[in-house]
């Protein structure tokens, strides 16, 4: 079995000065791994590398002890009409990650559009950025999300082939999906299971919310009090406090040989006194699954 690192994301809307105390935080709560949204701090600006920032980054990075993973910035499009901007932001966040010691990159896959250049173009600027992140060291993993079918994003990775890039499975998204789009969310795993190289945890009650592509500005605008309470969209609340089958997911992806951190991705801050008990039960449900697997793997 493959040693269990359990991570968390660092909060949004942390920044540059709030680092620090963010990582101090995750460290003592017990997390080995964090990650971090390359826009939470002024890492890129017009897409350009700010060696000072970077340089802060990196020494606050050096005083824990944890394995350090990057998210893309949320506004990253990669099918958008402003192609050389979006292409700048994604290879200077491949080069930044190399920077940092950072080893796995994550991008969204987002929706899949009918028109053939914007599919092209999507395509196109994958390839650049899985070519240099295999120059950097670098794993660059395309994530499935909430509004589309899990294998739009399935499809697009293994139909790449290319030996840095693989998928990042977001377990929250992925039920979101099977509840709206009708598919069978534990099979969707076993589907996804030989391309994952990265996951994310999070939790909900598989409600998808319109308003997400009706009015995407308003739906980011919506207080998370009230998103919690009637469980609206992908509320990234922690694992095991909705309905998604993580446990079964987990066994799955145990049983795949995933070699990756077990990120946590879920509004942490909001959570701040019970970070330590969501992590022994994420860590326990998962040396719980892999016991299973002995066990089944005994079976004649």
């Amino acid at each position: 079995m493959e040693e269990i690192i359990l991570g968390v994301n660092v909060p949004g809307g942390t920044n540059l000065g709030g680092l620090d105390a963010a990582l101090a935080q995750i460290a003592k709560d017990g997390w080995q791994a964090a990650e971090l949204n390359l826009d939470t701090c002024p890492l890129l600006l017009g897409g350009y590398i700010q060696q000072p920032v970077v340089d802060c980054v990196r020494e606050v990075f050096a005083r824990y002890p944890l394995h350090y993973t990057a998210h893309a910035s949320y506004g990253l499009d990669l099918r958008s009409g402003e192609a050389a901007m979006h292409r700048r932001v994604l290879l200077n966040s491949i080069e930044v990650c190399a920077m940092l010691g950072i080893d796995r990159f994550n991008c969204h896959y987002e929706a899949f559009s009918h028109d053939r250049r914007a599919e092209a173009q999507y395509r196109s600027l994958i390839l650049q950025a899985a070519d240099l992140a295999g120059e950097r060291g670098v794993r660059l993993n395309v994530e499935n999300v909430e509004i589309d079918d899990y294998r739009y994003a399935l499809d697009f990775v293994s139909g790449l082939g290319h030996e840095s890039c693989a998928m990042t499975l977001d377990l929250g998204h992925l039920w979101i999906a099977a509840n709206r789009f009708g598919f069978d969310y534990v099979q969707a795993v076993r589907d996804c299971a030989p391309w994952v190289r990265h996951v994310h945890i999070n939790d909900n009650h598989g409600i998808f919310e319109p308003m997400r592509l009706e009015n995407k500005a308003l739906y980011d605008t919506l207080g998370k009090g009230t998103r919690f309470t009637f469980s609206r969209g992908d509320i990234h609340i922690p694992p095991f406090w909705g309905s998604a089958p993580l446990a079964r997911a987990f066994q799955i992806l145990i049983q795949a040989g995933y070699p990756g951190i077990w990120m946590c991705e879920y509004y942490s801050h909001l959570f701040h006194p019970l970070n330590s008990q969501v992590r022994l039960r994420v860590r326990q449900e998962l040396e719980q699954a892999e016991g299973r697997c002995a066990h089944e793997s005994l079976q004649p």
